[in-house]
Formats: C-alpha cells, sequence, structure tokens
C-alpha cells in the first residue's frame, strides 16, 4: 500500500438512536469530507447515521472485516482498487449492505459490469446535489431492509411448513407517463416500448431480494398509459392500478405536489418519479414529503436515467408488496408472533 496516502476513519457523533453505518470510500480527502458533512447535516431522512470515510479501499475492506455497515458509497476510480473490484470484496463480507457508485468517470458498460457483478443500488455521478445524494442512500438503506425482512418472513413460513405464494410468470407493470405537452409525453413512453440493454440487468434486484419467488423484472412486458393533465391521469387510476407515475412537475391545473397528494390516495403503492427541467430543490423536497418520490430526473432526460430510475421503482414497489404478503401469511398462521 506504499504510496496511498491513509488516514483513520472519521466517523460521526450524532446521537445513537436508530443508527445506520455508512462507509464512504474514495481517494480523494476533499470528496470523502463533502460527502461526510452532507449525511451529517440533519434532517437525513428517515435515517440517524454514523459515517466512516476511507482514501484507501484496502482499508475499508479491513474495516469491514469487523464493523457492519448498512450501505457504501464507493468512487469507481482509485488507487490500487478499482471500484467494481472494492464491491465486490465488500459484497462477499456484507451481502446485504446497500451499494452506491459516486463518479465522475464510469462509462456504460462498465457501469453494466458493476451492476450485474455487484448488484449496485444506483450510481450517482459526479458533481451531484445533496438531495440526490440524500435520497437515493435513503432509499438503497429502505430497500435493503426491506430485503433482509422479506427473506426472514419466508424463512419463517418455510421453516414453519407453510407454502409460499408465488407470483405471476408475466405479471404486468402499468406506466403512467404525464406531461402537459403530450409529445414529450409520448417522447418519454417511447423507449418502454422497444428492448432496451437494460431490461434484464436489474432484475437481480428482484432475484436478491426474493430469492427468485418473485416475478422477473423486464421493462419490455409493460403497458404505457400518457396524458397531458393532471385531471386525466387522475379518472385513469379511477380504473387502473398503477406501478409507476412518471409526471412533469408543471401540469395544468396544480402542480406534482399538489396532483401527487391526491393521487396517492388513489394510489400509495405506486412508486413516483419526477420529470422537469424548470423546477428548484425546493419543490422537489415538498413532493418528496407529499409522496414519497422515488426519484427526480432532470430534463433533458436519457434513457439510462429514465430505465434505470423506473426498473429500481418497479423492484421496489414488487418487494415492498410481496413482503407484505408474507406478513399477512404469517399473521394468519400465527407463525412467529405476528399479529
Amino acid at each position: 500500500m506504499s504510496g496511498i496516502q491513509t488516514e483513520e476513519p472519521i466517523v460521526d457523533d450524532a446521537p445513537t438512536q436508530a443508527r445506520s453505518r455508512i462507509l464512504v470510500v474514495d481517494d480523494e480527502q476533499g470528496i470523502l469530507n463533502a460527502v461526510r458533512r452532507e449525511l451529517s447535516t440533519p434532517p437525513f431522512g428517515r435515517h440517524h447515521c454514523e459515517v466512516e470515510t476511507y482514501n484507501n479501499p484496502l482499508l475499508a475492506l479491513e474495516r469491514a472485516k469487523v464493523e457492519k455497515f448498512d450501505a457504501v458509497v464507493s468512487d469507481y476510480r482509485m488507487p490500487e482498487m478499482n471500484g467494481l473490484d472494492f464491491l465486490r470484496e465488500l459484497a462477499k463480507l456484507q451481502p446485504d449492505c446497500g451499494r452506491i457508485v459516486l463518479s465522475g468517470q464510469t462509462d456504460f458498460d462498465t457501469l453494466i459490469e458493476m451492476i450485474n457483478e455487484t448488484h449496485i443500488y444506483r450510481f450517482i455521478p459526479k458533481p451531484w446535489s445533496s438531495h440526490f445524494l440524500k435520497s437515493s442512500i435513503d432509499q438503497a438503506l429502505d430497500f435493503c431492509q426491506s430485503s433482509i425482512e422479506n427473506r426472514r418472513l419466508a424463512k419463517l413460513l418455510t421453516d414453519n411448513g407453510v407454502r409460499l405464494p408465488t407470483s405471476p410468470a408475466h405479471a404486468v407493470d402499468q406506466i403512467l407517463v404525464m406531461d402537459r405537452d403530450i409529445q414529450v409525453a409520448n417522447d418519454i413512453a417511447r423507449p418502454f416500448t422497444r428492448r432496451c440493454r437494460l431490461d434484464d440487468v436489474f432484475r437481480v434486484l428482484q432475484a436478491e431480494a426474493g430469492e427468485g419467488r418473485l416475478a422477473d423484472l423486464k421493462l419490455a412486458n409493460v403497458n404505457v398509459h400518457v396524458s397531458d393533465t393532471a385531471e386525466h391521469a387522475l379518472e385513469m387510476a379511477d380504473d387502473l392500478t398503477f406501478s409507476c407515475a412518471i409526471s412533469n412537475y408543471h401540469m395544468p391545473g396544480m402542480d406534482v405536489a399538489q396532483f401527487l397528494t391526491r393521487f396517492v390516495e388513489k394510489q400509495p403503492d405506486c412508486a413516483c418519479i419526477m420529470l422537469s427541467g424548470e423546477v428548484d430543490m425546493e419543490s422537489v423536497v415538498v413532493a418528496l414529503d407529499f409522496a414519497d418520490l422515488h426519484a427526480f430526473i432532470a430534463k433533458p432526460w436519457t434513457e439510462f436515467e429514465l430505465h434505470s430510475a423506473v426498473a429500481q421503482a418497479l423492484a421496489r414497489r414488487r418487494l415492498q408488496l410481496d413482503t407484505r404478503a408474507l406478513a399477512a401469511i404469517c399473521k394468519s398462521h400465527n407463525v412467529g408472533g405476528i399479529h
């Protein structure tokens, strides 16, 4: 490890209530300080977190041998070991740790390899926004906890001789796309009507969480509905159950926060994504407060951003619904003290 600057980990001194442990690895000390500062500034979602930072991935792996982490944020290009190799080794030590890549130097093929091999939850490009960093880690923590709970309930039922439910082999996801310009709405919807390189990538989230019990996640297996008014979209929500809603911030008659407030009353399990080029982060926070916004994508968007955000939203939704179903079965069979 000669030639690599190392230092003692920096640990946040926040109160220990409901503490989540986050590992941050980057060879640039300025990045480590910035991320730690972001995550140590309250409020951080529902999570009180303890942050450890390392500018040497080898030392970070040594620490992971003795300390459990709930999430890791890692750079890609680092001396001695790149982010792919680091996350691959970390996954062997801590398979339930949520993995996020923070980098400005990762090409598409490398990113696909990282997703397939290390099951990263999200890629955050440098420079990042404070909201996107915090919300991504917040969601990664929730997703990993849901995965653990899903496996726990499934094992509980299996150990007690209760047959596990199966999901439809070809589940169809209904996706709602809204923009005040109907042509823009059609442009957003178009990528979901043809096969994309990412169609099979995020299936690993499903397999990893449900151990193969959940239906495969294929973005080609969706029905897409478009609307250019919020009122029309709300009318459709009376007749269809949507898995994901993608909305522009400004809609005729109401903004997305007002729309989502009414929409989630009708469909609380639908994952919501905001897509806009003319909204400030304060408005994003408002939308988050109203509807647990899954992601914000700035216009102009890329097909990768859109596909990956929707794939993650669908995987998260299916996992939550499946875990809820398992808990209900446990309760009905009086298994594990769940009432």
